[in-house]
């Protein structure tokens, strides 16, 4: 049986048992070029982990927003790990190639980070804290739902950083 189908089957069935204010669960995920990253290796960084797929349309949508964001708040502390759930790599690595998509390209093989954290659509999105802690949940996409979660990691990023007292004297 497919994976989507896999998933789409578990989704319908799942408990939904993330939730927010709890420690975020520990995974090890790898990109295309086996490169591997684990979240315990993020520690102190702002984490906004996406689950996605080639074959969803939402998602589609969603993923060229999630790299402009990445490239627009990287200096401030944010990571953004877009994980894909297809079945087939060349799908993953054309996508985000024909897409221009900067984001690194990490695939969910075996699907053992969706299973830790049970997406309940696609995409979904999981918000996690400097320290480790999951602060947000969003499920499905709208542009209303991605107004929402940049200022939720805005939020959490804190302000920012306070101008150079020579650039104040600057007028």
């Amino acid at each position: 049986m497919p994976t989507c189908a896999l998933l789409i089957i578990g989704w319908l069935f799942s408990t939904g048992d993330i939730k927010p204010a709890t420690k975020a669960k520990d995974f090890t995920v790898s990109s295309l070029s086996g490169e591997k990253i684990s979240l315990a290796q993020l520690r102190g960084k702002v984490v906004l982990l996406n689950f996605w797929a080639t074959w969803c349309a939402p998602c589609r949508e969603e993923l060229p927003q999630l790299s402009a964001l990445q490239e627009k708040l990287r200096a401030r502390g944010l990571v953004v790990l877009a994980v894909s759930v297809d079945d087939e790599r060349e799908n993953i690595a054309n996508f985000l190639q024909e897409n221009g998509i900067k984001l690194p390209a990490w695939w969910d093989r075996d699907q053992r980070v969706s299973r830790l954290y049970n997406p309940q659509t696609m995409p979904a999105s999981f918000v996690i804290d400097r320290n480790g802690v999951l602060r947000f949940v969003h499920n499905g996409y709208s542009a209303s739902e991605l107004k929402r979660l940049v200022a939720e990691i805005n939020q959490l990023l804190g302000p920012r950083a306070p101008l150079d007292v020579g650039e104040k004297n600057k007028s």
